[in-house]
């Protein structure tokens, strides 16, 4: 169950970086209403607020594997400092390799 719930986390997560580089993307082409639409909208708001929830779930759940099995330091930095953009890498590798959930 716990591996289940991590796998809609996981994908949770890439969605909201698919979102970010959207947003990325909207602002560098100057597109106002995109931009508008993700930051001024209530109702986008609340969906990115509902799914920043699994995001820091997941990378919780990553730290809490770094902690056990990694140990490595740059591994800690990326994902201390890169919150939501690294934790879906390194959950994957971890899934890959058996170790984790």
């Amino acid at each position: 169950m716990k591996r289940k719930v991590l796998l809609v986390c996981y994908y949770l997560n890439l969605l909201m970086i698919i979102f970010f580089v959207l947003i990325v993307v909207a602002g560098l082409l100057k597109q106002e209403d995109i931009i508008n639409f993700f930051f001024l909208n209530s109702t986008a708001n609340v969906i990115r607020m509902l799914f920043s929830i699994p995001v820091f779930y997941l990378w919780f759940n990553c730290l809490v594997i770094w902690s056990k099995y990694d140990k490595r330091i740059g591994q800690f930095f990326l994902l201390f400092f890169l919150i939501g953009t690294y934790s879906p890498f390194y959950f994957k590798k971890h899934i890959r390799t058996g170790i984790g959930a």
